[in-house]
């Protein structure tokens, strides 16, 4: 999730000058230094028990390493209107692993809200006709559908741990534990980019994703989940889609086709049924 409205965009920005796993390591491992600091500075409890410990690893690896890497190479890959819809299917996916959980069988109108959401992401990837937008892959699009359910792990895992630590720091040891794996990648990597033929609204756009979307956007979204409850807060990411097609198509000049809008439209209301009969 990038929690901020309009995420996708500042990550296309990004991904248009460094390539994908380097912008998606260099967004992370920037917010994970500032949140050790603010961790430490502030003394956020760490959580003590094995099983608490092991949900803030899974959601540090999840949503600040895995996720962000993911996202970044699929939407090096394809449009970001291809990457926000398939996004908004995180809830149905977030709710179908709670479920799996605590091993509870999920309403009948959810399984059939969910059928919808994925029908309509189905639609979405295999659409290659001449007028699929430009820039749109299958191979974009899977590596994002991948990414999402990596992202849906974490927000279970992080929507657990806040009640028991706090929001603020599940999220800030979420992005501290993330940097074991993001400072040797990033150090492994950073030799094959040319930092000097970055400009400005490069690092504007991976500025914006540490600061906004990681840091600020997760503390919000974690407190979401753990008060508001992991099933129903995932319908607020329907008005995501809607929100970055639309920049899309006026900051990047991407083409809204039929398609594209009915895929919209499918994927919406798939969720949205089933978000009504999460519980």
């Amino acid at each position: 999730n990038d929690s901020d409205g309009c995420p996708l965009d500042p990550n296309k920005i990004a991904v248009g000058y460094l390539d994908g796993l380097t912008a998606g390591v260099l967004r992370s491992m920037i917010a994970g230094l500032f949140a050790l600091g603010i961790a430490l500075a502030l003394r956020l409890p760490f959580p003590r028990r094995t099983h608490d410990i092991a949900l803030l690893a899974t959601a540090g690896m999840c949503n600040f390493a895995a996720w962000p890497i993911f996202m970044s190479l699929g939407v090096a890959r394809t449009t970001a209107g291809h990457t926000a819809l398939i996004m908004a299917i995180i809830p149905v996916f977030t709710v179908l692993g709670a479920a799996t959980i605590v091993r509870h069988r999920p309403h009948a109108g959810w399984w059939f809200g969910a059928a919808i959401a994925f029908a309509g992401t189905i639609l979405l990837i295999t659409d290659r006709t001449a007028s699929s937008p430009d820039g749109a892959s299958a191979t974009g699009d899977l590596i994002v559908l991948a990414g999402t359910v990596i992202c849906a792990c974490g927000y279970i895992a992080g929507g657990s741990l806040s009640p028991k630590i706090g929001t603020f720091a599940t999220t800030f040891w979420s992005l501290a534990v993330a940097l074991v794996v993001l400072v040797p990648i990033f150090g492994a990597i950073a030799g094959h980019t040319d930092w000097r033929a970055v400009p400005l609204n490069g690092w504007l756009a991976i500025g914006w994703m540490s600061i906004f979307s990681s840091l600020a956007g997760y503390a919000f979204w974690f407190y979401a989940l753990g008060h508001t409850g992991i099933g129903r807060i995932g319908s607020t990411q329907m008005a995501m889609p809607v929100v970055t097609l639309a920049a899309s198509a006026i900051i990047l000049g991407e083409t809204l086709t039929v398609l594209l809008l009915i895929a919209c439209a499918t994927i919406i209301l798939g969720t949205f049924w089933a978000q009504r009969h999460a519980h």
